[in-house]
Formats: C-alpha cells, structure tokens, sequence
C-alpha cells in the first residue's frame, strides 16, 4: 500500500482556529508564501514541522491533509 499527500486541510484548520497563514508561517518558522506553497501542493510538511503545526492548530498530523492511496 502506497500513501501519498492529497488536498491540503491547512485553509480550513488555519480558519477554524481564528490564526491567518502568515501566524501560522511565523509560528513555524516559514514565510506565508511557503505556507501558501504547501496549501497548493507545491511543498509539502516535513514530520517535524507537521507535529508542530499539529500542535499550532489543535488536530492531529493525519488531519493536515488529505491522504490517497496508490
């Protein structure tokens, strides 16, 4: 079984918990315009910078996207 990134879940945890991509990006230690890269699939989260942003925006690491199979 092969997992791979789907749809970014980042717009609407980032609304939900009342922040904007640019705290988001400055709590991570990114630029908004990474944040927005990884919203569109271009870049993507490593493990450790998922766990955080978890944290950041009180999910799991599961909810940051959606997830395919291959």
């Amino acid at each position: 079984m092969a997992l791979r990134f789907g749809r970014s879940r980042l717009p609407e945890l980032i609304k939900a918990n009342r922040t904007t991509q640019r705290e988001l990006g400055k709590r991570l230690g990114f630029s908004e315009s990474f944040v927005s890269q990884i919203i569109s699939g271009k870049a993507t989260l490593s493990l450790i910078k998922a766990k955080e942003a978890s944290m950041i925006l009180n999910c799991s690491i599961d909810d940051l996207y959606e997830w395919e199979l291959e």
